[in-house]
């Protein structure tokens, strides 16, 4: 009876291991309770074509400026096509409109890409910069081509509104985005020191307005090859130009 009752109670407690999962979990129970792979996020290969290496190794410039090197040109490319539908083909209506909504939309993808990844400090000034180029591009298109007001010699005054509007517009934007991200200094890494006198690498900055280039500067610190640093920087009324850097302020933080 002893043995009966054995197994009798092996038989229960195998079943309740079984209910409430009390012991080793079987084989394929084991493969469901492992934490399912997280794929890791895609980031955009950070090359430069062969072909233009040497060209940026000669201006001290990177991917990033590879990056903005090719926003600029789409920046430029959306302008152009908006200036010759406006100006020369204005009834080229079903060309025009495809190819700038094709170079608005190419501006975005890099926006949303390659320049969040190349200019992570301050990608929400370079995203800011691409939404308002596009925005400019449109207006115009829009306010010159597409107005509801058409331009006659009797109401002249009023024809003028729509590209007084859209000129407005562009100072408006040019300025508030100064005002929002513009600052007077700069960031760099150290690569040479040589008593008060640094040698910097700096990259592309749109907030400050520099450009790529190794600078010589005045260091009012002490710093070393390899340090982050801060850099104060000189910005003309228009800047055109670019701005100047002129001193090592300290280290970055």
């Amino acid at each position: 009876m002893a043995r009966k009752s054995s197994k009798t109670t092996d038989f229960f407690r195998r079943v309740g291991d079984a209910v409430l999962g009390v012991g080793k979990l079987p084989n394929k129970i084991k493969r469901r309770a492992r934490k399912p792979k997280v794929k890791p996020h895609r980031t955009p290969k950070r090359e430069i074509p062969r072909k233009l290496q040497d060209f940026f190794e000669r201006r001290h410039a990177g991917w990033p400026e590879y990056v903005m090197l090719k926003v600029q040109l789409a920046i430029l490319a959306l302008f152009v096509t908006a200036v010759v539908y406006m100006v020369f083909l204005p009834a080229e209506t079903l060309i025009f409109i495809p190819l700038l909504l094709a170079f608005s939309t190419y501006l975005v993808y890099l926006a949303a890409t390659q320049l969040r990844h190349a200019f992570e400090r301050d990608y929400p000034a370079y995203r800011s910069f691409v939404g308002m180029c596009i925005a400019i591009a449109w207006v115009f298109v829009l306010a010159l081509r597409h107005s509801p007001i058409e331009f006659s010699l009797e109401s002249i005054y009023l024809s003028l509104i729509p590209p007084l509007a859209a000129i407005g517009f562009v100072f408006i934007a040019f300025l508030t985005f100064r005002l929002k991200y513009g600052r007077n200094f700069t960031y760099g890494r150290v690569e040479q020191v040589q008593g008060r006198r640094a040698a910097v690498r700096v990259g592309y900055d749109i907030c400050s307005n520099v450009k790529a280039g190794l600078y010589t500067v005045e260091s009012f610190v002490k710093v070393k090859q390899g340090d982050q640093v801060r850099l104060s920087v000189e910005r003309p009324l228009l800047g055109l130009r670019g701005a100047k850097v002129s001193a090592v302020l300290g280290k970055a933080k």
